[in-house]
């Protein structure tokens, strides 16, 4: 059974071959923004990428940066990262570095290998030598970095809603650096990745000129015939009998884009009524789990962070204006984009159309919705439907 929510590794990663070859090609010249919501597959793929790139003199530091707040606890994650590279940090002179610039941390910083309370003391005391003059101190580490020989790769998983987390003057002098010095670094290559609309969040400090260097590339879900060799997998494990109508008809049921999390938790859920019933795993099962509890409230709060995301990510003003957009949007195929502009009008109360637009443009970009010539339709069937249940009279 693939996993439902965590990211899947080893054996359990499945496909994505054109994506990484994607990323890896584009990686020799450029940096890369990964872009997907929450549980498409996006830090599994990072987590492949840190397999593929690590050795042959090269580094990859991986780093979640979900919780992070402000620049010098950016900054301070990575460097003591890059300090668990032992052979590298002293033989470049990094750690000697680290421990010049950061003179609160003084000769603990050789004490890497140590408790995990020690390197929580020791990642506190980096970060307190950064907050004077981060800048300079910073650009020093990674003069340091870009004169060797090593290729090093940064991966920051949800660096968005990091930025998101810093107060707007600090991000905004964050990501100047952070353009800067990827035009500077030539041995060193970034992949980000967000599983927020970043064009979102940099609205608001200073436009999205400071990432146009980026090759963005979005995380889809599985083609129809790698999804349907997963749900055959799954036939195969639970030793029931499968037939290809079969697999169409749980396809047909979650619907395009075949989305790993939806296929998952299908799946699962499958399991669980053939477990708890006994019975056979045939069209009338699978149309009854779909509907009656897949799309039923054991099930919502599968669905419930993408309604209550909304909330948490767009501004006050939008939020209403989103959800009866995507009520409506939920109700109907191909709805008219001049009929969401009288949603956007009527819960806002503005008649900016630009604003519109960003709006539109952001439920495209987290996911919610294409817009395909001024038609609108869910990205995804089987939230389309959850939506319509749920909210769709919004």
């Amino acid at each position: 059974m693939m996993p439902v929510g965590s990211p899947a590794i080893g054996e359990d990663f499945i496909d994505r071959e054109h994506e990484i070859k994607q990323i890896l090609a584009t990686l020799e010249k450029d940096n890369v923004l990964l872009a997907a919501p929450r549980r498409f597959g996006k830090t599994s793929i990072m987590r492949k990428l840190e397999k593929e790139l690590s050795g042959n003199d090269s580094i990859v530091v991986f780093l979640d940066v979900e919780s992070v707040y402000s620049p010098q606890r950016f900054l301070s994650e990575t460097i003591m990262e890059l300090t668990e590279f032992e052979e590298f940090s002293e033989k470049s002179g990094f750690r000697s570095q680290v421990k010049k610039i950061c003179k609160c941390v003084q000769d603990n910083v050789e004490e890497i290998e140590v408790p995990t309370i020690i390197k929580a003391r020791l990642r506190s005391s980096v970060e307190e030598g950064l907050e004077e003059y981060w800048v300079d101190k910073s650009d020093a580490l990674f003069k340091i970095i870009n004169s060797t020989n090593v290729k090093i790769y940064f991966v920051f998983d949800e660096f968005p809603i990091a930025i998101k987390n810093m107060n707007p003057l600090d991000a905004e002098m964050f990501l100047s650096w952070f353009r800067k010095l990827r035009q500077t670094c030539t041995n060193v290559r970034f992949i980000v990745g967000g599983s927020v609309s970043i064009e979102r969040v940099l609205r608001t400090i200073g436009g999205t000129n400071v990432i146009n260097d980026f090759k963005i590339i979005r995380v889809n879900g599985f083609e129809r015939d790698v999804a349907l060799k997963i749900v055959e997998n799954v036939f195969d494990d639970e030793s029931w009998e499968y037939t290809p109508l079969l697999g169409d008809k749980i396809l047909d049921c979650v619907g395009e884009s075949y989305i790993p999390y939806f296929v998952g938790i299908m799946l699962s859920t499958i399991v669980d009524e053939q477990i708890i019933t006994g019975k056979a795993v045939d069209e009338v099962l699978i149309e009854d789990v779909y509907n009656n509890r897949l799309l039923g409230s054991k099930c919502k709060h599968y669905f419930d962070p993408y309604f209550k995301r909304l909330k948490v990510f767009y501004q006050e003003m939008d939020v209403k204006a989103a959800k009866a957009i995507l009520g409506r949007v939920s109700t109907t195929e191909n709805y008219p984009i001049e009929l969401a502009f009288d949603a956007f009008q009527q819960e806002t109360g503005s008649h900016d159309y630009e604003r519109f637009l960003d709006l539109i443009s952001d439920l495209e970009n987290d996911f919610y919705i294409e817009n395909d010539y001024g038609k609108l339709n869910f990205y995804s069937k089987v939230l389309k439907d959850w939506w319509r249940i749920f909210h769709g009279n919004i």
